[in-house]
């Protein structure tokens, strides 16, 4: 039997677009107006949070990498012949976990900065010859630094004490804990590893994105790295790092920059609209990699099986 809210759903939206291609703009706005004037009605309210939702959904604020597009983006990237994965921020080894299924032949090398949770991810992929464990994180600087982490939720763990407090509600987080942790540079890292280039580095650190970019100084001024992801959001309220910085950064680098969607790609110009801190994933492409850009890039009509999905 159909599930009766899917066909609600459904039959909602079938409506919505009959109706709203009729109404203009400003009578949407009159009439959304008339819904709000008794703003303090339960109804009303229970109205609101039902669009606010329908708004984060529409706009891709999901974090399960199976259905927010990151499991589909290496689903498009496996033609590709990628050799060099970096998964900054690995944390139980989710990422790690589908790079592997959609990429075999791949090397990832995962970074989880916490040493408890590093341990979990060590149980699962230290006999993987393809996966190299890092118990460290990657920074601007080389040496050790404090950690702030929370039993609660592994995924909150930031170098940043003010990123992890902010997040206190979203993560339900009522402990945090200091600890002493060991990061070092991208550059520094590569050249220890002997790393020619990197096909696609993937960043999830809580608010310290910046930090690990600013570490491959050099590797990006030579152009060795193609394909960057990284988290944006509301921690960046308090990191006051802006998506207007990283595209300014990307760009100083010849990149293009857009959003990550189950779809696909959308890669734009920036918009101060788009600074709207729902997140959570963008990726920027290197200019001269034509082929990945049109790979991954969203285009009308296409569904996320056009190309396949976990």
């Amino acid at each position: 039997m159909p599930n009766f809210s899917r066909l609600v759903a459904q039959a909602n939206l079938a409506l919505l677009r009959r109706l709203l291609p009729q109404v203009s703009a400003g009578d949407r706005s009159s009439l959304a107006r008339t819904l709000m004037q008794d703003r303090f009605d339960p109804a009303t309210g229970m109205l609101a949070e039902f669009c606010q939702s329908a708004v984060h959904a529409w706009k891709n604020r999901q974090y399960d990498i199976s259905l927010n597009g990151e499991e589909s983006l290496l689903a498009r990237l496996a033609p590709l012949d990628l050799h060099i994965l970096l998964d900054v921020g690995a944390n139980k080894g989710s990422w790690t976990r589908a790079a592997r299924q959609h990429l075999p032949e791949a090397d990832v090398h995962a970074f989880e900065i916490d040493p408890d949770t590093a341990r979990i991810l060590s149980q699962e992929f230290g006999s993987d010859p393809n996966v190299v464990i890092n118990v460290m994180g990657l920074g601007e600087s080389n040496g050790e630094i404090t950690i702030y982490a929370s039993p609660e939720s592994s995924t909150a763990t930031s170098t940043l004490r003010h990123a992890i407090e902010a997040s206190r509600e979203e993560h339900r987080i009522h402990t945090i804990a200091a600890k002493t942790a060991r990061i070092v540079t991208g550059d520094a890292y590569m050249r220890s590893q002997g790393l020619a280039r990197i096909d696609l580095l993937k960043i999830d650190v809580e608010g310290a994105e910046f930090a690990v970019l600013r570490g491959f100084t050099e590797t990006f001024a030579a152009g060795l790295i193609d394909v960057v992801q990284f988290e944006y959001g509301k921690i960046n309220l308090a990191t006051r790092c802006f998506l207007a910085d990283f595209h300014q950064f990307f760009a100083e680098h010849g990149y293009v920059l857009g959003k990550l969607f189950p779809e696909g790609v959308v890669f734009k110009p920036y918009d101060i609209d788009d600074e709207d801190f729902v997140g959570p994933n963008f990726i920027a492409c290197r200019e001269g990699r034509r082929d990945i850009i049109d790979a991954v890039s969203y285009r009308p009509g296409e569904g996320v099986s056009a190309r396949g999905t976990a």
